[in-house]
């Protein structure tokens, strides 16, 4: 898990323990908020990615920064990452 060090485990409630139809509490209201800001941050950085043409890129640097950075936000989409 060093290779994924923002990975958490959480473990599974135990049985009974959750109730659809209960009213979320403060903490799980913030916790979502927390997670949205998150999300906006990272289409952030998808758009950034999308909106250079790759075609403008001439040199095995800009490339090679395009690969890098489309990479990175790829790589947080794997489903079940695999420690090495």
């Amino acid at each position: 898990m060093a290779e994924y060090p923002n990975v958490i485990p959480v473990p599974k409630p135990e049985l009974g323990s959750y109730n659809k139809n209960r009213p979320a509490g403060k903490l799980l209201q913030s916790q979502t908020l927390h997670l949205r800001e998150a999300l906006i941050q990272h289409l952030q950085e998808l758009v950034a990615v999308l909106a250079i043409d790759p075609r403008s890129l001439k040199t095995e640097g800009d490339i090679s920064s395009y690969v890098e950075r489309a990479t990175a936000i790829l790589d947080t989409h794997v489903a079940n990452p695999k420690a090495k």
